[in-house]
């Protein structure tokens, strides 16, 4: 910043001396003195080479300030987003996230590419105006009064101009948002025949965009008039005063000639300062925008107090669930929302609303403990998984989240694509393992972006892996593979499934039956035979037998 502000200092600076150079040359002239033409003539020339070199490092720095500012917001943004997780998608529209990263970047960015001229038009506005005030205060005061009145008169165009940029982007965030979600769901839009609904509320909040961009034009534009009418005003005025001062015998004919191009120099800090004040208007905007998703913080506190804890059962006290280490533990819910908000507090996603409840792992209380370590030692795969952008090998195989083990030795690829029944899916890809997949996986039926999930969560070998419902999308035969091979791969690990599926029960170390409070604990075949309410969760009310 402060070595684009010297070069548009010294850039304009050079431009700001050239009248008086050209105004000497002229008297040179008539006088007929051509030793002083040739030399104010070079001086010209130096001048002129001088600016053009100046000019060229000033658009370098101010070019890098642009690009070096937009990437410091989107990685500002990025980080945020990462530190929200989960909170961000409850709180900002994917329009929103996508227009901080965009619309708001080039907004923030733009009032750093004009703080370089900015500079060079304020140091050279002033050092214009002293010298006119000395040598000829009529025309000085012209034009020392008439840049800050023209400055002046943009001012009430400045308020409009940054509410309408406010509906603008807020409309423009709708839009995106609306686009966002229909993308997601077009599949089921075209199930349900929905697509001229879509079409009708997406062409609805395209002509609100399309109103909101047209109004913030219109203000623009009369800035834009402005920003030409008001110099040349000026200009006008100047020319005006200084041949009636040439008339009069007061200014002769070279300073009358500088004084002109004074005066045609001085459009230029004009224009630039109402540029700055238009575009620091637009980046206020962008500005708050952006910091309104910094300020928000996220729901879970980071822990600092404990340290890693060791092996041992995973407890939770709201229920009373307690997850032994090295077992596969199937947990059979009676409310499917009951068994979310268990899964999500197993894996520190949220807090027991209880501010007496904890869950521990190993005796150390989650909330004790980094997220970050929570994270590493216990994953949760949810009942709609996501796959993002990528090859498959990057979906199978992102950082690895366990501490690194002596007692076991490294799944590989081909091991977790095995136990999760999905390397027929890999060998059905053109590519394999390097075919591109698009975002969320959208080529993938549900069934096969569950297993490649599930290999995934397999690959990462946690300590702790959590699985909520992770057959629901797969046949009754491929679900009985998957269960019979994630029992010898997860062998000594711990392993938690929340499912009401018999295949799964039937593999299961332990059962725990949940009702609100932990109701049961057992095997599945004694659990089925001995608790009714059980065997009704499980067979959703078919006798046995049937």
């Amino acid at each position: 910043m402060i070595a684009g502000a010297c070069f548009g200092v010294l850039w304009m600076g050079a431009m700001a001396t050239m009248p008086a150079a050209l105004g000497a040359a002229v008297e040179a002239m008539v006088r007929r003195d051509r030793a002083a033409l040739i030399g104010w003539s070079s001086a010209l020339l130096a001048i002129g080479i001088l600016q053009a070199a100046a000019g060229v490092m000033r658009h370098r720095r101010a070019v890098t300030n642009f690009l070096v500012a937009a990437v410091r917001v989107q990685q500002l943004v990025a980080r945020q987003a990462a530190r929200l997780g989960g909170e961000l998608i409850r709180t900002v529209d994917a329009g929103e996230v996508a227009n901080f990263g965009s619309n708001d970047v080039e907004r923030i960015s733009r009032a750093y590419d004009v703080t370089a001229r900015l500079a060079g038009a304020i140091v050279s506005y002033i050092a214009v105006a002293v010298l006119l005030l000395v040598r000829s205060p009529e025309l000085g005061l012209v034009v020392v009064l008439g840049v800050p009145v023209s400055v002046a008169a943009i001012a009430p165009i400045m308020r409009p101009l940054e509410r309408r940029q406010t509906v603008e982007r807020e409309r423009r965030a709708d839009a995106s948002s609306l686009a966002a979600d229909t993308v997601v769901g077009l599949r089921v839009l075209r199930g349900l025949g929905g697509e001229a609904v879509f079409a009708e509320r997406f062409n609805a909040s395209s002509q609100h965009v399309r109103a909101a961009a047209v109004s913030t034009a219109l203000a623009q534009a009369n800035l834009d008039g402005l920003q030409v009418l008001l110099p040349g005003a000026l200009l006008v005025a100047v020319t005006w005063l200084g041949a009636r001062l040439v008339v009069s015998g007061r200014v002769t004919p070279g300073e009358l000639v500088a004084y002109y191009a004074y005066a045609a120099f001085l459009v230029i800090p004009l224009r630039t300062f109402t540029e700055a004040v238009a575009k620091w208007t637009a980046a206020l905007v962008g500005a708050d925008r952006v910091l309104t998703l910094l300020r928000r913080e996220p729901p879970l506190a980071d822990g600092h107090g404990a340290s890693e804890p060791g092996v041992g059962p995973l407890v939770d006290s709201t229920t009373g669930l307690s997850i032994e280490p090295g077992l596969l533990t199937a947990v059979v819910p009676t409310d499917p929302e009951e068994a979310e908000r268990l899964v999500q507090r197993l894996g520190r996603y949220a807090d027991p609303d209880d501010a007496q409840r904890i869950v521990t792992l190993a005796g150390v209380s989650l909330a004790e403990l980094p997220i970050s370590t929570v994270r590493r030692r216990i994953l949760i795969v949810g009942r709609e998984p996501v796959l993002l952008a990528g090859t498959l090998a990057e979906a199978l195989n992102p950082p690895r989240s366990s501490i690194p083990r002596v007692d076991t030795v490294p799944i590989s690829v081909a091991a977790a694509l095995d136990a999760a029944s999905a390397t027929d899916i890999v060998d059905g890809l053109p590519e394999g393992l390097d075919t591109e997949i698009p975002e969320r996986g959208r080529t993938l039926s549900g069934g096969q972006r569950q297993r490649i999930v599930l290999a995934a969560a397999f690959l990462a070998d946690p300590d702790v892996l959590i699985l909520d419902e992770p057959t629901s999308a797969v046949d009754s035969y491929t679900e009985a593979a998957i269960a019979d091979r994630m029992v010898v791969l997860r062998a000594g690990r711990t392993t938690v499934v929340v499912t009401t599926s018999p295949v799964m029960l039937e593999r299961a170390d332990r059962v725990v039956f949940l009702a609100r409070k932990v109701k049961a604990v057992g095997l599945h075949r004694d659990l089925l035979h001995g608790d009714p309410d059980y065997r009704s969760v499980v067979t959703r009310g078919v006798p046995l037998g049937s």
